[in-house]
């Protein structure tokens, strides 16, 4: 994984900021561009919106609505490589405290993000797919205090983590028209923030480290069932379950004139209550070309609870209803007289974020294209996202490329 941080330098007045106590989007264990990132979007599902609940291309349906592992060939394997950038205006102490940027910062991500295999065989179908499902990567910051054209004071701020998904996924049909699905998901990851002040003219330095280890079990419930020749419902359900943190501190307090050396540190057991999340789709074929898939998703954000070293934090969020749109076009063509199928995708969604205040929604722009060549399939995604209610519209883009064998 590629991290480049934004660095960005301010001028401190410390008796003229106040700072403030609504965080807005990017909370300390806030993913990057959205809350709603319950499952993983590969290339193709990019394309369409994030719909990854009702069709499947690869074995990322695994971490989705695994009853899809039936669309899949009777063996496939994928990888996947994503790049994205999210425009941040309150992180850390960033606008919520003594640091004030008047523009919004941004954070820069790349990575091999996932991969999965899957096979199938009469009626039962299996997958296994890992990915990066969350980044907490912020802008790293720095600021500087002169006097008389001497640096007197400097302070900086960073964040940085990600959480990684397991999952294992069965799928049985139980007739021609229904599937049901199901998927053990294993979750674990880390992040850390550190802040560190020095005041040059008194030899004084503060550094207050904050480190986590997170890991998670879930369990997912999917099911598929083609009504009619032209129509498919999908439902997809993850029941609510615990996020354990481990958390760690450190505070280091040094200063050079009376040699004096103060450690603190602090551990704690602490848990975040993740929401129920249950999401309905269809698709609907109009004749043998074109495709029009709908997808809706609750999260119960409003029974989320979260505690950072043992004390409750309050965040105290609304529900969340995600809606998407997407529409397919499949084609196939001749080249060097060979036969290839040509898949285009365009997507639309509404996705709104869980804090009251304020009241924050990102609206989404997608477009894909998916080529295949015998056995080989080569997906291409991207969106483009804005944020509408804070006042900053902030901005949240991300592209995909995958690479699929199916035999």
């Amino acid at each position: 994984m590629k991290r480049a941080a934004s660095v960005v330098f301010f001028i401190l007045f410390p008796c003229l900021l106040a700072g403030q106590t609504v965080m807005g989007q990017y909370e300390e264990e806030a993913p990057l561009r959205t809350w709603n990132l319950p499952w993983f979007a590969s290339a193709a599902g990019l394309g369409r919106a994030d719909i990854m609940t009702v069709a499947g291309e690869d074995p990322a349906v695994t971490m989705n609505n695994p009853a899809l592992l039936h669309d899949l060939s009777r063996f496939s394997v994928f990888l996947n490589g994503s790049a994205q950038k999210a425009s941040l205006f309150r992180f850390g102490l960033v606008n919520t405290g003594v640091l004030r940027s008047t523009n919004n910062l941004w954070a820069d991500l790349r990575a091999i993000d996932a991969s999965g295999v899957s096979w199938r065989s009469g009626k039962w179908a299996f997958g296994l797919a890992v990915a990066i499902t969350e980044y907490y990567s912020r802008p790293s910051v720095e600021a500087e205090s002169f006097s008389a054209n001497q640096k007197v004071y400097g302070i900086s701020f960073s964040q940085d983590g990600f959480l990684r998904n397991w999952s294992f996924g069965l799928a049985r049909r139980l007739s021609r028209k229904w599937v049901v699905g199901f998927s053990l998901n294993l979750a674990s990851g880390s992040f850390e923030t550190n802040t560190v002040e020095t005041w040059l003219t008194s030899g004084v330095s503060i550094e207050d480290k904050k480190k986590a280890k997170l890991r998670e079990t879930s369990y997912r419930l999917g099911i598929c069932g083609e009504i009619t020749d032209r129509i498919r419902l999908t439902l997809t359900i993850e029941p609510p379950h615990p996020r354990r943190r481990e958390s760690t501190s450190m505070y280091h307090y040094e200063a050079m004139a009376g040699k004096t050396s103060i450690v603190i540190s602090g551990r704690a057991e602490d848990s975040i209550d993740r929401p129920l999340i249950v999401a309905v789709g269809g698709r609907y074929s109009i004749g043998s070309r074109w495709r029009v898939l709908l997808e809706t998703a609750y999260f119960n954000w409003s029974s989320y609870q979260l505690t950072w070293f043992a004390e409750a934090e309050d965040r105290n969020y609304r529900d969340a209803l995600r809606l998407a749109v997407a529409l397919e076009n499949i084609s196939s063509f001749f080249l060097f007289n060979q036969a290839l199928s040509l898949t285009s995708r365009i997507g639309l969604q509404s996705d709104p974020q869980p804090m009251k205040t304020p009241r924050s929604t990102y609206t989404a722009l997608s477009s894909g294209l998916s080529l295949r060549w015998k056995s080989f399939r080569l997906d291409l995604g991207a969106a483009w996202a804005r944020e509408k209610g804070s006042g900053r519209s902030l901005e949240a883009i991300r592209s995909s490329l995958a690479l699929a064998v199916l035999f």
